[in-house]
């Protein structure tokens, strides 16, 4: 009996032939984008076709802005797809981590690996709807370490500082989606191991760069297909804020929303209007 296709072989064929060299910058923490993924699939089955009552549209829809074109992204498919690239993505993230052993990854392998995984775990605790200190400081490193080069002595500088920002949150952190709270403790000994031994920690093994790449080119073509819904829903719906608001990301809009306060309190408050007076009326 032949074995059943998985999602991750349904898109296998696409990922490799797509273009690029498979590295990836997202941008949000992974658990988010899978989640919005969700999201916007639910949204596109919700507004893909038009409202009609009485014979007339009361409300457009995104087929509307549909281009019948062979390749187009924006078909009546995309929910689907979206929801089927997810899952693909998830089982090659899976098999990226199966691939680096912590028993036989050198430090470097392992130190993404932990640092992706103390990472998505402060995201996760800080989300709770509140713009606090600890949102500023995660936004900090994250700003800080963007355009990290992929070497050992950076590496190493973002376990370290990953891991002293979670120090305080540890007892919090320890279970929360399954992390391991021995993981703070792993980061600052691999932080070490790749200061000792910066030229053999210099980069993943083979097997784990191609399961790597493949996991980045499938979030390649799920995030291809997110922006499309949204592009065209901002487009369909001009006029109805309320409806994009619904396929936007939240994760986004609290960091713009964020990055606008912290720019207001830099530049300081604004002076205050000065009070208006009555002239006095002419005798």
């Amino acid at each position: 009996m032949p074995k059943a296709k998985t999602e991750l072989d349904l898109w296998m064929a696409e990922a490799l032939a797509s273009p690029g060299d498979a590295a990836l910058s997202i941008p949000v923490p992974l658990h988010v984008l899978f989640g919005e993924a969700v999201d916007v699939a639910r949204f596109h089955k919700a507004y893909w076709k038009p409202e009609v009552k009485d014979g007339k549209v009361v409300r457009r829809g995104l087929e509307m802005a549909a281009n019948k074109k062979k390749g187009s992204l924006l078909t009546a498919k995309t929910g689907e797809e979206i929801l089927s690239l997810q899952r693909a993505a998830v089982e090659a993230g899976t098999r990226y981590l199966l691939v680096v052993d912590p028993k036989k990854a050198s430090p470097f392998e392992r130190g993404q690996v932990v640092l992706d995984e103390i990472t998505a775990t402060l995201e996760w605790l800080f989300d709770d709807g509140v713009e606090d200190d600890n949102d500023a400081m995660l936004a900090r490193l994250g700003k800080a370490h963007a355009d990290d080069p992929a070497t050992a002595d950076a590496l190493a500088l973002a376990l370290d500082d990953y891991a002293a920002l979670a120090a305080p949150h540890r007892e919090a952190m320890d279970g929360l989606g399954g992390f391991d709270a021995a993981m703070l403790d792993e980061a600052r000994a691999l932080a070490a191991a790749l200061r000792a031994h910066p030229t053999e920690a210099a980069g993943l093994s083979e097997r784990a760069r191609e399961a790597l790449g493949l996991r980045n080119k499938l979030i390649g073509l799920l995030l291809a297909r997110v922006s499309a819904v949204r592009a065209a829903a901002r487009f369909v719906f001009r006029d109805r804020p309320d409806i994009v608001r619904e396929v936007t990301s939240a994760y986004g809009r609290r960091r713009r929303a964020e990055a606008a306060r912290r720019a207001k309190k830099k530049a300081g408050a604004p002076e205050a209007d000065a009070p208006i007076v009555d002239a006095p009326l002419p005798l």
